[in-house]
Protein backbone atom coordinates (compact mmCIF):
# COMPACT_ATOMS: atom_id res chain seq x y z
CA UNK A 1 0.00 0.00 0.00
CA UNK A 2 1.09 3.95 -0.53
CA UNK A 3 0.21 5.99 1.74
CA UNK A 4 0.39 9.64 0.67
CA UNK A 5 -0.08 12.43 2.85
CA UNK A 6 -0.42 16.43 2.47
CA UNK A 7 1.75 18.02 4.70
CA UNK A 8 0.20 19.83 7.80
CA UNK A 9 -1.21 23.24 8.29
CA UNK A 10 1.41 25.97 8.03
CA UNK A 11 0.31 29.89 8.94
CA UNK A 12 0.77 30.53 5.05
CA UNK A 13 -1.87 28.12 4.47
CA UNK A 14 -4.53 29.55 6.46
CA UNK A 15 -4.04 32.86 5.35
CA UNK A 16 -4.07 31.52 1.62
CA UNK A 17 -0.21 32.54 0.56
CA UNK A 18 1.89 30.59 -2.09
CA UNK A 19 4.17 28.25 -0.28
CA UNK A 20 6.41 27.18 -2.57
CA UNK A 21 9.51 26.27 -1.85
CA UNK A 22 9.97 28.50 1.13
CA UNK A 23 10.83 26.56 4.32
CA UNK A 24 7.72 27.40 6.50
CA UNK A 25 6.88 24.86 9.63
CA UNK A 26 3.79 23.50 10.39
CA UNK A 27 1.36 25.85 12.86
CA UNK A 28 -0.19 24.29 15.83
CA UNK A 29 -3.39 22.46 13.43
CA UNK A 30 -0.56 21.35 11.35
CA UNK A 31 0.90 19.64 14.38
CA UNK A 32 -2.42 18.14 15.55
CA UNK A 33 -3.13 16.70 12.24
CA UNK A 34 -0.13 15.10 11.79
CA UNK A 35 -0.25 13.73 15.89
CA UNK A 36 -3.73 12.49 14.40
CA UNK A 37 -2.28 10.49 11.28
CA UNK A 38 0.26 9.12 13.19
CA UNK A 39 -2.67 7.67 15.80
CA UNK A 40 -4.60 6.41 12.61
CA UNK A 41 -1.53 4.82 11.13
CA UNK A 42 0.51 3.93 14.20
CA UNK A 43 -0.83 -0.57 13.09
CA UNK A 44 0.76 0.34 9.83
CA UNK A 45 4.80 -0.87 9.17
CA UNK A 46 5.87 1.10 7.02
CA UNK A 47 9.22 -0.42 5.33
CA UNK A 48 9.92 2.93 3.59
CA UNK A 49 9.10 6.69 4.59
CA UNK A 50 9.84 9.28 1.90
CA UNK A 51 9.50 12.65 2.56
CA UNK A 52 9.88 16.70 0.86
CA UNK A 53 12.92 18.35 2.45
CA UNK A 54 10.97 21.43 3.38
CA UNK A 55 10.64 21.54 7.34
CA UNK A 56 6.55 21.50 7.14
CA UNK A 57 6.63 18.10 5.27
CA UNK A 58 9.76 16.25 7.76
CA UNK A 59 8.16 17.82 10.38
CA UNK A 60 4.51 15.90 9.78
CA UNK A 61 6.62 12.66 8.45
CA UNK A 62 8.49 12.60 11.94
CA UNK A 63 5.15 13.16 14.09
CA UNK A 64 3.79 10.43 11.79
CA UNK A 65 6.70 7.57 11.42
CA UNK A 66 10.06 8.74 13.21
CA UNK A 67 13.50 7.86 11.96
CA UNK A 68 14.95 7.12 9.19
CA UNK A 69 12.82 9.32 6.89
CA UNK A 70 13.91 9.52 3.07
CA UNK A 71 14.15 12.78 2.62
CA UNK A 72 13.89 13.50 -1.63
CA UNK A 73 14.09 16.75 -3.67
CA UNK A 74 11.62 15.01 -6.18
CA UNK A 75 8.77 15.68 -3.36
CA UNK A 76 9.68 19.63 -2.87
CA UNK A 77 7.14 21.82 -3.84
CA UNK A 78 6.36 23.72 -6.97
CA UNK A 79 8.98 27.06 -7.20
CA UNK A 80 6.56 29.82 -7.12
CA UNK A 81 9.19 31.96 -7.62
CA UNK A 82 8.07 35.55 -7.40
CA UNK A 83 4.65 34.79 -6.04
CA UNK A 84 6.35 32.78 -2.44
CA UNK A 85 4.65 34.38 0.50
CA UNK A 86 2.14 36.61 -1.40
CA UNK A 87 -1.93 36.13 -1.41
CA UNK A 88 -3.10 33.41 -3.11
CA UNK A 89 -6.59 35.52 -5.25
CA UNK A 90 -7.91 34.86 -8.02
CA UNK A 91 -5.81 37.10 -10.34
CA UNK A 92 -2.73 36.28 -8.61
CA UNK A 93 -3.15 32.42 -9.37
CA UNK A 94 -3.95 33.15 -12.93
CA UNK A 95 -0.69 35.10 -13.40
CA UNK A 96 1.14 32.17 -11.55
CA UNK A 97 -0.44 29.27 -14.20
CA UNK A 98 0.38 31.45 -16.93
CA UNK A 99 3.96 32.33 -15.44
CA UNK A 100 4.54 28.49 -14.73
CA UNK A 101 3.86 27.60 -18.11
CA UNK A 102 7.50 28.85 -18.86
CA UNK A 103 9.08 28.94 -15.96
CA UNK A 104 8.31 33.07 -15.95
CA UNK A 105 9.11 35.16 -12.68
CA UNK A 106 11.23 32.98 -11.02
CA UNK A 107 8.79 29.78 -11.10
CA UNK A 108 9.74 26.16 -11.51
CA UNK A 109 8.37 25.49 -15.52
CA UNK A 110 5.32 23.06 -14.76
CA UNK A 111 6.74 20.11 -16.82
CA UNK A 112 9.67 20.21 -15.22
CA UNK A 113 8.00 19.67 -12.05
CA UNK A 114 5.94 16.99 -13.48
CA UNK A 115 8.85 15.02 -14.67
CA UNK A 116 11.05 15.29 -11.39
CA UNK A 117 7.66 14.04 -9.65
CA UNK A 118 6.77 11.34 -11.84
CA UNK A 119 10.08 10.58 -11.86
CA UNK A 120 9.45 9.74 -7.90
CA UNK A 121 6.53 7.66 -8.56
CA UNK A 122 8.31 5.50 -11.15
CA UNK A 123 11.00 4.49 -8.78
CA UNK A 124 8.16 3.80 -5.72
CA UNK A 125 6.71 1.35 -8.35
CA UNK A 126 10.18 0.07 -9.43
CA UNK A 127 11.70 -0.15 -5.78
CA UNK A 128 8.62 -0.39 -3.83
CA UNK A 129 5.57 -2.22 -5.24
CA UNK A 130 5.38 -5.01 -2.49
CA UNK A 131 5.97 -2.44 0.38
CA UNK A 132 3.31 -0.36 2.32
CA UNK A 133 5.06 3.19 1.89
CA UNK A 134 4.83 6.35 3.24
CA UNK A 135 5.52 9.67 1.14
CA UNK A 136 4.90 13.32 2.72
CA UNK A 137 4.13 16.01 0.14
CA UNK A 138 2.57 18.99 -1.10
CA UNK A 139 -0.34 19.94 -2.56
CA UNK A 140 0.97 20.00 -6.19
CA UNK A 141 2.71 16.91 -6.09
CA UNK A 142 -0.03 14.98 -4.22
CA UNK A 143 -1.92 16.29 -7.43
CA UNK A 144 0.31 14.42 -9.70
CA UNK A 145 1.33 11.48 -7.43
CA UNK A 146 -2.73 10.90 -7.12
CA UNK A 147 -2.88 10.94 -11.11
CA UNK A 148 -0.06 9.18 -11.48
CA UNK A 149 -1.50 5.90 -9.12
CA UNK A 150 -5.32 6.54 -10.40
CA UNK A 151 -5.56 8.13 -13.54
CA UNK A 152 -6.14 11.33 -14.36
CA UNK A 153 -10.16 11.81 -13.91
CA UNK A 154 -12.26 13.33 -17.18
CA UNK A 155 -13.00 16.71 -15.12
CA UNK A 156 -9.03 16.61 -14.94
CA UNK A 157 -8.19 20.15 -13.15
CA UNK A 158 -5.04 20.73 -12.11
CA UNK A 159 -5.77 23.63 -10.28
CA UNK A 160 -8.52 21.69 -7.68
CA UNK A 161 -6.82 20.38 -5.04
CA UNK A 162 -6.95 16.55 -4.13
CA UNK A 163 -6.00 16.68 -0.49
CA UNK A 164 -6.19 18.88 1.78
CA UNK A 165 -3.71 19.89 4.77
CA UNK A 166 -3.05 16.58 7.08
CA UNK A 167 -5.26 14.61 5.03
CA UNK A 168 -4.62 11.22 3.94
CA UNK A 169 -4.77 8.88 0.42
CA UNK A 170 -4.10 5.30 0.11
CA UNK A 171 -3.35 3.70 -3.28
CA UNK A 172 -3.70 -0.18 -3.06
CA UNK A 173 -1.03 -1.61 -5.89
CA UNK A 174 -0.60 -4.91 -7.37
CA UNK A 175 2.37 -5.79 -8.55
Amino acid sequence: MIYLVRQGETDWNLNKKFNGCTDIKLNQTGITQAKQLAENLRNIDFKACFSSPQTRARQTCEIICGEPIILDDRLSEINCGEFEGTDETADSLQLFWQAIKNGDKGTEKFQVFVNRTLDFCDMIMNDHIENNVLIVTHSANARIINYYFKGKPDDYDFRRSVVKNGGLLTYEIKS
